[in-house]
């Protein structure tokens, strides 16, 4: 019993010392720590954005700061290892020893750059804008592999990664070089079998009747031998006693590309007079552009219809006496 009481007893003892050493330390807290952390002075945060980590760090530290959580996050502003975000902001007011969270950049954040080549100029603008790119320096060559406005090469190339919002080049096809294209002679044959062929070489031409003594009616007299595709050439053609000058007229005929959206359209204009059919306007416009046939120089015979194609579809159509 004597035994069992002495235990109690040293239980209570150490129970007494425990509750004296806690009261001494809550007394220490309530009347000198915790008025000491109050009246611990405030610091004003320094701005660490654009700061390397362990500039950053030591920034802290100078001011009686600690850098703590550190978040790594990719970015495109600031180069791997600088501060992106810090928390609290800079000139916030704080204890002296408290935490300051720092965000660091892992790099940036690469995006890859689409291929773009064999598109048309516009849709290759609207893939890189939609890609988070943009276009830059635009070159033009000609090609005989690519079709007018079609892009042939790029920079930088496609599968690259790069930062986004970066300039991508591109060089343009202005289509096939013109060439120089040697006729063979076509006097004295009929000028509903020579002037077909003369269009299907891209020429413009511009027909002549004269009377000739030995040259029949409607053939040819003469004819220029070396030209380029796209030129106007005279055709000088036999024809009756009475005939002078030119024969036809210039057609008098605008037609304005619809004006709608900022995409070029495929215009084709079509001819149909005494001569035949024949397509004289082929190409790529901007909207609101006025083609101008007489302009042009574009010549006609007898009665003539007029079909103009946008895009593929037929739009207008006029008939000329």
């Amino acid at each position: 019993m004597n035994k069992l009481n002495q235990a109690l007893w040293g239980m209570i003892k150490v129970a007494i010392y425990c509750s004296i050493v806690i009261g001494i330390i809550g007394t220490l807290l309530l009347l000198v720590i915790i008025p000491q952390w109050v009246k611990a002075p405030e610091l004003l945060v320094p701005n660490l954005v654009g700061k390397s980590f362990y500039n950053a760090v030591s920034t802290l530290k100078n001011a009686g700061l600690k850098a703590s959580d550190i978040v790594e996050q990719k970015s495109s502003t600031e180069p791997q290892g600088n501060v992106i975000e810090q928390d609290p902001p800079a000139n916030s007011s704080i204890k002296i020893h408290q935490n300051v969270k720092l965000t660091v950049s892992i790099g940036e954040d690469l995006i890859v750059v689409p291929s773009v080549i064999g598109k048309a100029w516009d849709t290759a603008r609207e893939t890189l804008d939609a890609a988070g790119f943009r276009t830059d320096t635009i070159a033009r060559v000609h090609s005989s592999n690519y079709l007018p406005d079609t892009v042939i090469a790029q920079s930088p190339t496609e599968g690259s990664q790069k930062r986004r919002h970066t300039a991508v080049n591109l060089l343009v096809s202005l289509g096939r070089k013109p060439q120089y294209i040697q006729l063979d002679d076509f006097q004295d044959q009929p000028v509903t079998k020579v002037y077909p062929l003369l269009k299907a070489y891209g020429l413009n031409v511009e027909i002549v009747k004269s009377p000739h003594p030995t040259i029949k009616q409607d053939r040819i007299i003469s004819h220029p031998r070396l030209v380029q595709s796209g030129d106007f050439i005279r055709l000088k053609v036999s024809g009756k006693r009475q005939d002078s000058g030119n024969s036809g007229r210039w057609l008098k005929h605008k037609h304005n590309v619809t004006d709608e959206g900022e995409k070029s359209l495929e215009i084709r204009i079509v001819i149909v007079d005494d001569y035949g059919e024949r397509e004289i306007v082929k190409g790529s416009y901007a909207p609101g552009t006025s083609i101008d046939l007489e302009k042009r120089r574009v010549k006609v015979f007898g009665r003539v219809l007029v079909i103009v194609f946008e895009n593929g579809k037929k739009v207008y159509e006029r008939h000329y006496q």
